[in-house]
């Protein structure tokens, strides 16, 4: 299995990534129960908003963070979806979506990561 492949522009660290380039896969005994279901959990992705000081990249203080959020919910849920979200350091939303199309959760990150960096 391979990671979805991510433009990230300067300014960002991934913490954690285990948002894959993989389809649901059906359980042959079951309709309602995701086979390959660790690919689909609520701890997928969480990239940080990185800050510069003195010329060096560093991962702000919590208060300070934006951070990109993504996972399957409900996990391993097979009527579950991806959700995007961005936080700021108390976990109050800025912004989120929601779909099972893993590829139209790429774009849209993407672009709210070109879009937070101009900021």
């Amino acid at each position: 299995m391979n990671l979805i492949q991510l433009k990230i522009p300067a300014g960002y660290a991934i913490t954690y990534n285990k948002f894959y380039d993989v389809d649901l896969n059906l359980s042959e005994d079951s309709d309602y129960f995701i086979e390959n279901w660790g690919f689909f959990t609520e701890d997928l992705l969480q990239i940080t908003k990185l800050k510069i000081k003195k010329g060096k990249w560093y991962i702000p203080e919590r208060k300070d963070t934006m951070l990109f959020d993504l996972g399957w919910y409900p996990d391993s849920n097979i009527n579950g979806h991806y959700c995007l979200r961005l936080v700021d350091g108390n976990w109050n939303e800025i912004k989120s979506i929601s779909s099972k199309d893993r590829f139209l959760i790429k774009d849209t990150l993407e672009q709210w990561m070109e879009e937070e960096q101009r900021i």
